[in-house]
């Protein structure tokens, strides 16, 4: 069992004032984990409604969103993911997520007990553990946190994919595409890649010129095309 600070936070079903968390035993307002006042700015317990909007509803009960937050309170790290867990009796999307307050030398684990979670919580849980112990291949969601979970601290606030609509800038490492989840392009492979363009529209400007040119030259015994 990770010895790793982590806490469920609970969907909100009955529209309470406060969010409610888990922290293995007890069930607290989550603002006694986690004050208000401490928590980071663009930090969510639940998944950004962009997200939903552009996965539409056939896909989105497959997302899973996860923040990370280093250098927070000195040296300690916010990690926190969350994941649609049904709808409420107004059929609104409510949300199961998982908190985890890290040393520098941590890392999320999944290995978290949930079966004191209420018993209607408990099979979105177990799921989205299973999802992200052991992704499946395909599942890009999942490995998209996991690959959040091991990203470098100097890259600052991160999420797993990115948002349009955020009040700040987060790196991010995918985007939804209408397929999924698609890798984002570093600046240098989108760099390479214009540069494979350019070259491509070069070739292709060249061998055109070569065509209309009226008088070939012959170098080394090969036709050549004369460029004027």
């Amino acid at each position: 069992m990770s010895s790793v600070h982590s806490y469920w936070i609970l969907p909100n079903r009955n529209q309470r004032d406060d969010v409610l968390a888990c922290d293995g035993g007890r069930i607290v307002p989550l603002r006694q984990i986690l004050e208000p006042r401490l928590r980071p700015e663009g930090f969510s317990h639940g998944v950004p409604t962009e997200l939903l909007e552009r996965c539409g509803p056939a896909q989105s009960a497959q997302v899973v969103f996860a923040q990370r937050f280093p250098r927070w309170q000195g040296n300690r790290q916010l990690f926190v993911v969350t994941t649609p867990a049904g709808v409420d009796s107004s059929g609104r999307v409510v949300h199961l997520g998982v908190l985890f307050i890290l040393e520098p030398h941590e890392h999320p684990s999944f290995d978290i007990p949930y079966a004191d979670l209420p018993g209607e919580d408990q099979p979105h849980a177990q799921v989205l553990l299973r999802r992200l112990s052991s992704p499946k291949r395909g599942d890009s969601w999942a490995q998209s946190v996991r690959e959040l979970g091991e990203l470098a601290r100097r890259y600052g606030p991160a999420t797993n994919v990115a948002l349009q609509r955020s009040a700040i800038h987060f790196h991010s490492l995918y985007e939804v595409a209408p397929g999924g989840l698609t890798r984002k392009l570093t600046a240098r492979k989108r760099s390479l890649l214009l540069l494979l363009v350019f070259a491509v529209i070069g070739i292709g400007l060249a061998e055109r010129a070569c065509r209309h040119s009226p008088r070939p030259l012959v170098l080394n015994g090969a036709p050549t095309c004369r460029f004027s």
